[in-house]
């Protein structure tokens, strides 16, 4: 395993303990290090829960003004925006399938968000209430690092 294989890991299981921590209906139970879905809860004998983690990422553009995605290494904040959010989702509603080969009861979607400058009249808790997003996922989070609040986002299926 790569020293850079190693650092992602860390960072995702402290990640994952950080949202354990602050989001108080998070179920008991056994925390495995898996990779698609990054982790699997296991409450029981019978129920798992397949977690998935990304950070807040969205289309940006080159010098050429021409669609790229950004990409998690060399990662910068995105502007905090529906769209971005959007974004987000939709890349890891294309995974499903695999993570459904697991069998799981569930499958969570953990977006990491390191929200630096908002502007003051922002309130982000209000606009992520009057938000719906689509998606696959049974559930989608919004964890916010600097203020370590989380946010379950209205899911259409």
């Amino acid at each position: 395993m790569s020293q850079n294989q190693n650092i992602q890991i860390n960072e995702e299981e402290y990640i994952i303990g950080l949202f354990r921590n602050e989001y108080p209906d998070f179920p008991k139970g056994k925390l495995l290090k898996t990779e698609s879905p990054d982790f699997i809860l296991k409450d029981s004998a019978k129920t798992a829960i397949g977690i998935e983690l990304t950070k807040l990422h969205g289309p940006v553009s080159n010098k050429d003004n021409t669609p790229f995605t950004s990409k998690i290494r060399g990662y910068q904040t995105p502007e905090f925006t529906r769209e971005n959010i959007e974004f987000t989702i939709n890349a890891k509603d294309v995974k499903l399938p695999i993570y459904k080969q697991k069998m799981l009861n569930q499958i969570w979607l953990l977006i990491i968000a390191d929200i630096i400058e908002i502007p003051v009249s922002f309130n982000l808790s209000n606009k992520l209430k009057n938000w719906n997003f689509f998606s696959g996922f049974h559930r989608v989070f919004l964890f916010e690092l600097k203020t370590r609040k989380v946010f379950e986002l209205n899911l259409s299926y």
